[in-house]
């Protein structure tokens, strides 16, 4: 303990100036619950949100008409209470529960949810999320501006009723009406979102402090499934890892969302600090977005070697701490990764069970195997799994073979140099600074790394003016479809400019496909493609950070790192 406590405090002692701002005596007076939720938000609009920090705060504000439970993660009843779908799988029809109501107020209908829906979609919008109901009818060919608003099948009822028609059976469908860009927005939000607008939440917003936090208390008008326990919740804006800890340490938060990689080693043998802290596998992938736009990226040579030089299992151990799993393809954890997992937090004495998190698919990966550059990750043992795609020395023949100069040999054109771009919070610059030394001792790679705020990081890799870009995605629901549709031609949240028809076919044609086996090849094929020739270089895949003090009950760990607010409280200890 006391080694724990000496390096807190060191930390707590440098970021003084810091702590003294938290602990000011003009901020409110004190929450039930304080979360260290990473950046400032961007918008916390449903519709206009892609951030964890601006989720956590939106899904404690709105309400769909599903929640997702915090156990079994399946939907279970929000603003609708029973629903029916039809037995061909294609149509769905929402009953509202009864008495829900604005927190102005007003009444809650079923045509707040269409009006919300049709506004998601809207192609004119440019809604980062429209496409996740682009599987309802008319939506597709409304989206493209050939039709109208009117066409697309999203119905009402009278006040209670909505009706959904699918041009085919999508298995996830619920699990989308439990997510955040599907919640209902009040009529007068016209973009907006803060403090002024009208939500449907269990709290509502009280205030909103920029650079400071966001202050929640309970919505007096919410008449949902559950009263939350909690009555005033503080979301802090607070990027660095080492403050975050630092704020739980001192008592000022409750739970951080972001433990910092230098501490882990440290968390890991107090037994006090280990049972606050939370690194479980999640549906998530960090990798960088690769703009194919510019030189030397569009060639296809270079890409594969800036991946084969990469020590995964060095970045994951020593610089990300040592529990993350190494990525070798984009659909995260798959067996390989799960059964490293698994012996890892044997040897620690821990004895939680770990599922599948994506029963039935087995992922690709990519290889150091000359004549196999991507196979089934299932193909892979275990204990290989931590080196396989790693080899420097194939990675400069490649490029010898295709004309580039690589250190060792004078012969061949320089390789241009790239610039990684990255937001300034978190682990971001010491992953940066990590693919920079070992590009440039392996390949003779020069790189800049440019590091920027979130917002305008956002910006920068919206309108695709990078060459190398930190990202992370984390699922929206337990599919492929949640990872691989993100790079369709077109999709909002691409990023990237990436277009290939084949991939698009494959995507589309397991969309459509009923059968599991069946669509599980179809995505198998479609993630091949991507990483043979996609603009994406998985490193990990990801566990949750979350450090939570020993006062909140009922924080549940799961694969989609979902924590609703509703199930949550405080004990006096």
């Amino acid at each position: 303990m006391k080694s724990l406590e000496s390096a807190i405090l060191l930390l707590i002692v440098l970021s003084a100036p810091i702590l003294a701002i938290w602990s000011f005596p003009s901020l409110p007076g004190p929450a039930d619950l304080v979360i260290a939720n990473g950046t400032d938000p961007g918008s916390i609009h449903p519709h206009r949100a892609t951030g964890l920090p601006e989720g956590r705060i939106i899904q404690a504000i709105h309400e769909g008409l599903l929640l997702i439970d915090p156990r079994s993660l399946e939907p279970i009843p929000g603003c609708a209470d029973r629903w029916e779908i039809s037995s061909a799988g294609t149509r769905y029809r929402f009953h509202i529960q009864p008495g829900l109501l604005w927190s102005d107020g007003t009444r809650l209908t079923a045509e707040d949810f269409r009006r919300s829906w049709l506004d998601l979609l809207d192609p004119l919008q440019g809604a980062p999320y429209g496409d996740l109901l682009q599987s309802v009818v008319g939506a597709r060919s409304w989206r493209r501006l050939e039709t109208s608003r009117e066409q697309v099948a999203i119905r009402t009822e009278g006040e209670s009723i909505l009706e959904i028609e699918l041009e085919h059976p999508v298995p996830w469908f619920l699990y989308l009406c439990a997510q955040t860009p599907l919640q209902p927005v009040h009529p007068e939000a016209d973009g907006r979102a803060g403090p002024a607008i009208a939500t449907n939440g269990p709290w509502v917003i009280e205030s909103w402090r920029l650079r400071d936090r966001i202050r929640l208390v309970t919505n007096p008008f919410y008449r949902g499934p559950s009263t939350p326990h909690l009555e005033v919740i503080d979301f802090l804006a607070v990027e660095s890892g080492n403050t975050q800890l630092n704020l739980l340490a001192a008592g000022m938060a409750h739970w951080a969302v972001r433990t910092p990689a230098a501490a882990i080693p440290v968390l890991r043998e107090d037994a006090q600090w280990s049972s606050m802290w939370h690194a479980d596998p999640y549906l998530g992938i960090s990798f960088f977005r690769l703009n194919l736009e510019r030189p030397p990226l569009d060639d296809p040579n270079i890409r594969r070697a800036i991946s084969l030089v990469l020590d995964r299992q060095q970045l994951c151990h020593d610089v990300l701490g040592g529990d993350p799993e190494p990525a070798l393809g984009f659909i995260p954890w798959p067996k390989p990764a799960i059964e490293r997992q698994r012996i890892k937090m044997m040897e620690r004495g821990l004895t939680q069970e770990i599922h599948d998190l994506l029963p039935g698919y087995s992922g690709m990966a990519m290889t150091s195997d000359p004549q196999k550059p991507v196979m089934t990750a299932a193909q892979i043992a275990p204990e290989q799994w931590a080196y396989e795609g790693h080899d420097p020395a194939l990675a400069r023949q490649i490029l010898q073979r295709a004309g580039w100069r690589v250190p060792g040999s004078p012969e061949g054109r320089a390789i241009p140099a790239l610039e990684i771009l990255h937001p300034s919070s978190g682990t971001h610059s010491l992953v940066a600074e990590w693919l920079q030394l070992v590009w440039n001792r392996e390949l003779g790679i020069e790189t800049t790394i440019q590091s920027m705020e979130w917002r305008s990081f956002l910006d920068v890799q919206r309108s695709v003016d990078y060459d190398l870009s930190t990202s992370s995605w984390i699922a929206d629901y337990p599919d492929p479809a949640s990872f691989l549709t993100l790079f369709t031609t077109g999709a909002p949240n691409s990023r990237t400019g990436w277009s290939d028809q084949e991939y698009d076919q494959r995507v589309a044609s397991a969309l459509a496909e009923p059968r599991l086996e069946e669509r599980m090849k179809l995505w198998q094929q479609a993630e091949r493609i991507l990483l043979e020739r996609g603009p994406v270089l998985p490193l990990w895949s990801m566990t949750s950070g979350n450090l939570v003090s020993h006062q909140v009950e009922g924080f549940l760990p799961n694969p989609l790192d979902h924590h609703d607010l509703r199930a949550i409280h405080r004990s006096s200890r």
